[in-house]
């Protein structure tokens, strides 16, 4: 008898971990979901399921709303700083690319999937709007790029950075916006930090697009799209604010026309000669964005 308890007590013992925390209690299940299912705080997703009567539903709509809430709180707070940290963040589609910056507050957030998801529904925004718009250059500001929306019929970009701003518990701001299109020829992309590559949207704290035609009509070779990402990082490691002339001479170590600066692959040699001596390269335009810089106050005349 007593053999037989003691047999019993240690099966008891050797219950599997798993079993009981698929025995935990329901709420305690509800509460595990919730928060996977939001990313929110362990007590705020207490607070919703308590609110919500233990409907998981109803609780996550509130957690949703009670975040937008508490993000448009923050965005007009009196005196909040400037963010400055964030992300550049680069889309092309075509002979079409856009460029956007989002800012935060902090480093730690800008490395946050929530706040990259932001970034991507943002450049996703300026490329639908550049899609439908004519002219081959344009600038939007932040009031007209939280205007837009993150996709066909979805919400306005400022109600997802409310939401985020709610979620993430950090000021945000959309910064900024850029495309550049080039009819006949192809835009370079390069964006530099410390995001690693992936598709569709590249994010890093710099970016550029460089708008790029060849030698001949007709869809680029590999190695023209190469040396145009190469030009891309130029643009970002060197800082040129015109594009100067193909046949300009060397400059010196100030030089800000991009087509005269000397090239980052061949030094002593000028870029708009490094590109003529392989494939005849041209260069129509570019830009160029820093995180967190004070941006030049360029004419953003309407698209078309």
């Amino acid at each position: 008898m007593q053999r037989a308890a003691l047999g019993a007590l240690g099966g008891a013992a050797r219950v599997s971990p798993r079993r009981w925390l698929s025995a935990a209690p329901p709420a305690l299940r509800e509460l595990r979901e919730l928060r996977a299912r939001t990313g929110q705080p362990v007590m705020r997703c207490r607070e919703a399921l308590e609110r919500a009567g233990g409907d998981l539903q109803k609780a996550e709509a509130w957690l949703e709303a009670e975040s937008r809430r508490r993000g448009w709180a923050r965005a007009a707070a009196a005196g909040a700083h400037r963010a400055r940290e964030g992300l550049v963040g680069v889309l092309s589609h075509g002979s079409a690319a856009v460029m956007v910056e989002v800012n935060c507050e902090t480093d730690f957030v800008a490395r946050t999937p929530d706040f990259q998801q932001l970034v991507e529904m943002a450049a996703r925004g300026v490329l639908g709007l550049c899609q439908g718009a004519s002219g081959t250059k344009h600038l939007l500001r932040e009031d007209e790029l939280a205007q837009l929306r993150a996709g066909d019929g979805g919400d306005l970009l400022s109600e997802h950075l409310a939401l985020a701003m709610g979620r993430l518990g950090e000021r945000l701001a959309l910064r900024r916006a850029a495309w550049l299109r080039a009819p006949g020829g192809f835009v370079a992309t390069y964006a530099h930090g410390w995001v690693p590559p992936g598709p569709p949207v590249a994010m890093g704290t710099y970016g550029a697009l460089v708008a790029c035609g060849g030698p001949a009509p007709g869809p680029p070779t590999p190695e023209l799209q190469e040396l145009g990402r190469r030009v891309a990082q130029h643009v970002v490691g060197m800082a040129p604010t015109a594009l100067g002339s193909p046949e300009d001479e060397l400059g010196g170590d100030t030089e800000t026309r991009l087509l005269a600066q000397g090239s980052l692959l061949e030094p002593g040699v000028s870029l708009g000669r490094y590109l003529r001596e392989r494939g005849g390269l041209q260069v129509w335009d570019f830009l160029r964005f820093q995180c967190g810089e004070e941006p030049p106050q360029e004419a953003c005349a309407p698209p078309a």
